[in-house]
């Protein structure tokens, strides 16, 4: 089951950020939202900025234990659907350049290069994303 992050799932997904290193409070942000894959525990979480008409995917992080279990792909496909229900015209994200499964994940969803950011990742570039939300697909 696919649904918004609550309350009592702050600290699971705190927790699963910091073990990539993120250090972020959701709680702090206006624009953070998050979505979980929760099958009685949640397994992944998805957490994106929705700004005006547009959203951005700043994290996917799936629990080292489920990966390659589809669960990246069914929250993506959770925030197109979501994002046609809001009108949002596009859904943008950047990926660093060597994580190639990613890459391929966002292609599937139809998300096309737009940019290169040189030296983004410290010794790697990251690779500006985006994809266009049309009511009718």
């Amino acid at each position: 089951m696919i649904r918004f992050y609550k309350e009592a799932d702050y600290e699971y997904i705190f927790n699963l950020l910091r073990e990539f290193n993120k250090d972020l409070d959701l709680k702090s942000n206006p624009f953070y939202k998050c979505i979980v894959y929760d099958d009685g525990i949640i397994k992944g979480c998805l957490l994106f900025e929705e700004i005006y008409n547009r959203m951005e995917i700043d994290y996917i992080i799936v629990a080292k234990e489920y990966r390659s279990c589809g669960i990246a792909s069914r929250l993506i496909g959770f925030l197109i659907n979501y994002s046609r229900s809001k009108s949002i015209s596009n859904i943008t994200l950047e990926v660093n350049e060597k994580n190639i499964p990613a890459i391929n994940l966002y292609k599937k969803y139809g998300f096309k290069l737009v940019s290169i950011r040189k030296n983004y990742y410290i010794d790697n570039d990251a690779i500006l994303m985006i994809r266009k939300c049309d009511k009718n697909e």
